[in-house]
């Protein structure tokens, strides 16, 4: 039999209530820190096919695209939209993707997916974040608190419910609309055809048009709810203009044109994130004892 001498089995007594009062304490001392290591998640308030078949000049064009079991589990989210717009003989697929209380890598975007099919060539010199010029019809500066971690102000924008007749406000996400724009070559034996792909984030009621950024934003400790929702343009024509070298201005002037009319019903899906600050900020009920 295996005995030990005294000074070790005090040693590992010591170390044993040591770790039991770590396990105990750390998560008291997170909580009264405000610092939320598990994210609890936030539900759509509508679903993504609410959005309307309709956007600018743009119609849908088929049926919405309904993913197998892999390709939703690759997606990481059974929660999206994947619909075809049509404008005369342009063709504009509208990709939206939603993703609450999770801490993950962003696994689906066009220099990741397009990269992969070894046929298609990446065209780089006009690609990168670009600033999207957009004016919504309707928004105003709102008088709700300030978005808390950016201290930027809603706009806001009341919109008239077509089935109730009642008129509510939505808040638009705070910060400048830009996006991620890469450009690809799909067919080298036709080099002035290509395909062009750009996405931005909604997170937490802010815009990141980076992979990278909208972790930042979603996941920040102090927060006790995160969300995160993709959206991606994607577009393949020929450049007309044979001087041009690229067909990303094009595509940027077909985004700024449909997104117009995408963010307000795009809003009117995802969490109100003001009410969630309002929530956070709201103190807690105290029952008051009557005197008898």
């Amino acid at each position: 039999m295996i005995s030990f001498h005294k000074r070790v089995k005090t040693a590992y007594v010591s170390l044993l209530i040591v770790m039991v009062v770590a396990t105990v304490a750390f998560p008291i001392l997170i909580a009264n820190l405000g610092i939320y290591l598990r994210k609890k998640p936030l539900d759509i308030r509508e679903s993504l096919s609410s959005i309307p078949t309709r956007l600018a000049d743009w119609s849908q064009h088929g049926e919405d695209q309904q993913y197998g079991a892999e390709m939703v589990e690759e997606l990481g989210t059974p929660i999206y939209l994947s619909r075809n717009y049509k404008r005369r003989d342009e063709m504009l697929n509208v990709h939206v993707a939603y993703y609450t209380g999770i801490i993950d890598d962003v696994p689906h975007i066009p220099e990741r997916c397009w990269a992969a099919n070894g046929n298609w060539e990446r065209v780089r010199g006009y690609d990168g974040v670009k600033p999207i010029a957009i004016e919504i019809d309707g928004a105003s500066p709102s008088d709700v608190p300030v978005n808390r971690a950016s201290g930027e102000q809603y706009d806001a924008l009341s919109i008239l419910d077509p089935v109730t007749g009642v008129v509510q406000e939505v808040y638009l996400p705070v910060g400048d609309y830009q996006m991620t724009v890469v450009e690809f070559m799909p067919n080298a034996a036709d080099p002035k055809r290509r395909q062009v792909g750009g996405y931005f984030f909604i997170a937490n009621g802010r815009i990141s048009p980076s992979a990278r950024g909208v972790k930042n934003l979603a996941f920040d400790p102090t927060e006790e709810y995160a969300y995160y929702c993709k959206v991606q343009f994607s577009y393949q024509s020929k450049i007309a203009d044979r001087s041009q070298d690229t067909l990303v201005p094009e595509f940027l002037e077909i985004v700024e044109d449909v997104l117009p009319s995408l963010i307000p019903e795009l809003v009117q899906c995802l969490p109100d994130w003001v009410e969630v600050e309002a929530r956070r900020d709201s103190p807690p009920l105290i029952s008051k004892q009557l005197d008898s």
